[in-house]
């Protein structure tokens, strides 16, 4: 019995202009691009219009759709994925009948990435996903499936598949990666792929062009559309509000460390006032003379003092009138 077959697409959240596929016209293969934009239109694709399952995250609605597909796939038996931005060459019969010859799963590896660890690498250094997911996916798989690191990665923007029990179960871990981790599909995709025990059939072909496909065609990315993966969430925003906790509570300790140590302080000058009125006194300047012959002379030198100072003024008076009489 011949086989029913589908080309799919997604195209989420308006991250591109849709692309036609010549190819389409000529195929006996369905062609079925799932949209959130009610006012797409197209001359090669069928259209269905469906609502994003995360309306505040287009990336993983969008990966819902080219990891699971939709439930209106479910009549057929062999479908053929390809992102938005892959322009197909040849007839979706042609590679698909290639692909699944032997497997119930197709897909390439990655062109110009040698290890998985690499494409992390890769996400991290160009800020593609929060780095705390991708840090936390990274030393999870490190701990747990260290040799898949190690392995090729997939380009995923085009893939073959049966509609089997093990391939769906397959697809659901994937996408279950997916939630739980990074958006980035290519850095999940090895490990699902080595849970589920389905033979992969790892297609020899370049990413960007083939006989098969060109990607990326000319699509008009509005790659600002995405930026949301970039903000810094999940562990992050715990670290925050643990910062913002440690903040106010180091607040509070300066503050009662203040309140304590003014006490500590009032404490200490408790009793002292009439020893500092003393020490002032004992540094009060005198402000008449003879309150300085007292400081000085004492008591009684004071007046002796005092009683000589007068005896002389008027001696010097004496002398002083008599002078000027006499120049007179």
């Amino acid at each position: 019995m011949t086989p029913r077959r589908v080309v799919y697409t997604a195209l989420i959240g308006g991250y591109e202009d849709l692309i036609e596929q010549p190819v389409a016209h000529d195929s006996s293969v369905d062609f079925i691009c799932f949209t959130d934009d009610p006012d797409a239109k197209s001359t090669s694709w069928q259209l269905k219009v469906i609502e994003p399952i995360f309306p505040f995250d287009m990336v993983r609605s969008q990966r819902s759709l080219k990891i699971r597909g939709h439930e209106s796939l479910a009549e057929y038996d062999e479908l053929l994925y390809i992102d938005n931005a892959v322009l197909l060459k040849r007839d979706p019969d042609d590679i698909l009948d290639e692909w699944l010859a032997d497997c119930d799963y197709a897909v390439s590896p990655h062109s110009f990435r040698e290890r998985v660890i690499d494409e992390f690498d890769e996400v991290l250094a160009l800020n593609y996903d929060d780095p705390a997911r991708v840090s936390e996916q990274l030393m999870q798989y490190a701990e747990l499936y260290p040799d898949i690191l190690d392995q090729r990665p997939f380009w995923n923007g085009m893939s073959a598949r049966r509609s089997t029990p093990a391939v769906t179960t397959m697809m659901n871990t994937w996408f279950d990666h997916v939630l739980r981790f990074s958006r980035r599909d290519q850095l999940s995709a090895n490990v699902a792929f080595a849970l589920s025990g389905v033979s992969i059939n790892a297609v020899d072909q370049d990413n960007l062009n083939s006989q098969n496909h060109q990607w990326p065609a000319g699509v008009n990315r509005r790659t600002h559309l995405t930026e949301i993966t970039r903000h810094r969430s999940g562990p992050l925003l715990s670290e925050l509000r643990r910062a913002e906790r440690e903040l106010t509570q180091a607040l509070q300790d300066m503050k009662d460390l203040k309140a304590g140590e003014e006490t500590r302080i009032a404490k200490a000058l408790e009793g002292k006032d009439r020893e500092i009125a003393a020490f002032v006194a004992e540094l009060a300047i005198p402000q008449t003379r003879g309150e300085a012959a007292v400081v000085v002379f004492g008591e009684v030198g004071a007046r002796r003092v005092i009683r000589t100072a007068a005896f002389v003024r008027r001696i010097r008076s004496f002398t002083s009138r008599t002078v000027g009489r006499i120049t007179h």
